[in-house]
């Protein structure tokens, strides 16, 4: 991390006011990004008719039926590829490994007293349930944030919740442009409850509110921001409240409604991936603020990107196989139409005197149709022929079959032994296995170095919580 960190003002009233002006300007430029997320979730969802779609408002009108109410066929090979990636990327081993620095003794009891501090804090269970979750986000949307929080519970002990951060929360800071090489810290914007707040900073803050962003939601509703503006969803949310807007009636200890405030965390980097400052906001109060010149804190967030595309967020596969799995579906969708037009409306020609007249165009047994025709004398022979609807034919199908060469190419885990028949040989199937591994490269990487960070930050808050207090912990073989 290049030594230029960013400087934030120390007045209170000023820094609240950056931090807000910077999520502003922040959300503003995510626009696309942030409905793109919206739309590849309805999309795996089953939505395939949208018509609303404005990045500028973040309105989305997701629909399941067509214009005259019948299903959409939907194709569902764009869900399939992200199962086959997320799933090898969940198949990874990311349990915590520390490895010493040096070959001298005291790195190796260093080491290992860090193996075991990791192995207690860190259970088996919620990482399996965790990278399931983290791979699915980061596969599909192109990043995802983790983050660890030590927490000592009196049931379990010492341990670290693990958290998976959905893109839309997470900002940099400052504002990049076409190099995003600039980042300088990281801002996560988030909603929590009013009574999280509290406990966390240990302190009251119903007084406060005047000045903080917050509003009251019946308990159990979906949050806003998860389905987005102009869905068809109803997030029980009622009024919002910030800055110096009155609050008349409302009250937020209501028994049936929470209390949600819009917090915004701020961690600006220093020398080595270092924290050097950290703030939590809301609207133009400032709830937290500590610097940490003297010690070596890390980001508790972990970020990492699967496809690299010079931006801070980074492309998913949803960005990649989109538009071409969109246009086999409609392909699909015309083919079997076309199919079905064939046996519904098509005509059998026959003699004339052959066939009941009065059966004319008329439905005889399954969709068959009948025209009598008489013949040219001169003709020795009819045979009956079929008179097919004008429509593309097998067209599509071709097509479609095009474009699902170009989405099985474009996808990172390919199906070589397919392409390349029966392998029968073990040093034939290791290359092919190593092949499909090289295109998995920078994703197993970006995920290898999301956990990496996210257990850095566990590591140095556990051992800072030990020697604040007297713990124990568990000892595993």
């Amino acid at each position: 991390m290049a030594l230029d960190s960013v400087k934030l003002p120390k007045n209170k009233a000023d820094l609240a006011r950056v931090i807000d002006e910077h999520a502003d300007r922040e959300e503003s430029r995510l626009g696309y990004r942030r409905i793109m997320w919206l739309l590849a979730w309805h999309y795996l969802c089953g939505a395939r008719r949208f018509d609303v779609f404005d990045p500028g408002t973040g309105a989305l009108s997701p629909h399941y039926l067509d214009e005259e109410g019948n299903m959409e066929f939907q194709s569902q090979e764009m869900l399939s590829a992200i199962d086959r990636v997320s799933a090898r990327l969940s198949s990874l081993d990311m349990r915590p490994k520390v490895i010493r620095k040096g070959i001298s003794l005291n790195s190796v009891k260093e080491r290992s007293v860090a193996q075991i501090v990791m192995d207690h804090v860190i259970p088996n269970e919620q990482l399996d349930r965790v990278k399931t979750q983290f791979a699915h986000i980061f596969t599909s949307l192109g990043s995802c944030g983790i983050a660890g929080h030590i927490t000592n519970a009196p049931t379990i002990g010492l341990t670290a919740d693990l958290e998976v951060i959905h893109p839309r929360e997470l900002f940099p800071f400052p504002s990049l442009g076409a190099d995003y090489t600039k980042a300088r810290g990281i801002m996560r914007q988030r909603t929590v409850p009013l009574s999280f707040l509290e406990e966390m900073f240990n302190k009251k803050l119903k007084g406060s509110l005047k000045k903080m962003e917050w509003w009251e939601q019946n308990i159990g509703e979906i949050e806003e921001a998860s389905v987005g503006s102009g869905s068809e969803s109803n997030t029980g949310a009622d009024s919002k409240y910030w800055s110096d807007t009155s609050q008349g009636s409302v009250n937020p200890n209501h028994k049936t409604k929470s209390a949600l405030v819009k917090i915004r965390e701020l961690w600006t980097y220093g020398v080595g991936d270092t924290v050097t400052r950290y703030v939590v906001s809301s609207g133009e109060t400032i709830l937290h603020d500590q610097e940490f010149e003297d010690m070596e804190v890390y980001c508790p967030i972990g970020f990492s990107r699967f496809i690299e595309n010079g931006t801070f967020h980074g492309a998913g596969l949803f960005d990649l196989l989109f538009s071409l799995s969109r246009e086999m579906e409609k392909l699909l969708k015309s083919l079997f139409n076309n199919v079905r037009d064939t046996d519904r409306y098509g005509v059998l020609v026959m003699p004339q005197g052959q066939f009941n007249d009065r059966a004319m165009l008329r439905d005889v047994g399954n969709g068959l149709r009948v025209l009598p025709f008489e013949p040219d004398p001169v003709v020795e022979t009819f045979r009956p022929f079929n008179i097919n609807p004008h429509n593309s034919g097998d067209i599509p199908g071709k097509t479609a079959a095009f474009a699902k060469d170009l989405l099985d190419k474009m996808n990172p885990v390919q199906d070589l032994i397919r392409e390349k028949g029966r392998v029968d040989s073990a040093v034939g199937l290791s290359f092919l296995d190593e092949q499909i591994n090289k295109a998995m490269t920078n994703p197993s990487r970006g995920v290898e170095q999301a956990f990496s960070d996210c257990y850095r930050s566990v590591l140095a808050g556990s051992i800072r919580t030990l020697m604040d207090n007297e713990i124990s912990i568990t000892l595993h073989d």
